[in-house]
């Protein structure tokens, strides 16, 4: 992997990283603007606000996560390298998948 593609790849995964801390961001906004609105709504409504409830903890746990790998592939100053047999991963693979520490053999 050439420099240039390595600092393309960490281009990309700071640029991730401000696309998610936005969304978080935007998000809390919401959750925010929800309280301070106050507003009972009909019974009937309750469930389907719980179930959004659920779906909007998940993807913030799902976007915690993905923070969590973008971090640890920047602060890696093995960045590229399988953690496992030690082989530089492929820039394609990199490029699908950004913050992966394993080449593809060890994949599973």
């Amino acid at each position: 992997m050439t420099e240039q593609q390595l600092q393309a790849l960490q281009a990309r995964l700071v640029g991730e990283k401000e696309s998610i801390l936005a969304s978080n961001a935007l998000h809390e906004g919401e959750e925010e603007l929800e309280e301070l609105e106050g507003v009972d709504h009909h019974p009937a409504d309750q469930g389907t606000e719980l179930a959004e409830e659920y779906v909007e903890q998940a993807l913030e746990e799902q976007r915690d996560e993905e923070l969590k790998k973008i971090d640890a592939a920047l602060a890696a100053s093995t960045y590229g390298i399988c953690t496992v047999c030690g082989e530089v991963i492929t820039y394609e693979r990199l490029e699908a998948l950004p913050t992966t520490r394993t080449c593809i053999t060890h994949a599973i």
